[in-house]
């Protein structure tokens, strides 16, 4: 998916471990005018662009997919989350 948005907001670069395994992540609070939503930067794409600045008064062009996930709450109800993964950020 391709869009046109503006960024609300740019949570930074985080690395973390889980596992012995270090992930890495880049979140940004992002609108195309009528949706608002999260998406995030993941693994070495948000490493490459952990210094980049993007300028929030500015349209930018993102590329990227939405991915489903299957959770559970600790009670052992099941919900869904929607998460915007984004391969490109121009």
């Amino acid at each position: 998916m391709e869009k046109q948005v503006r960024m609300m907001e740019d949570y930074g670069f985080s690395e973390r471990e889980f596992n012995g395994e270090k992930f890495a992540a880049r979140g940004f609070l992002l609108t195309d005018g009528i949706d608002t939503f999260y998406g995030e930067m993941v693994g070495d794409n948000a490493r490459r662009e952990q210094s980049q600045t993007y300028d929030p008064s500015l349209l930018h062009t993102v590329q990227g997919y939405w991915k489903n996930v299957e959770r559970q709450t600790q009670d052992g109800r099941k919900y869904w989350t929607n998460n915007f993964i984004i391969s490109k950020f121009k």
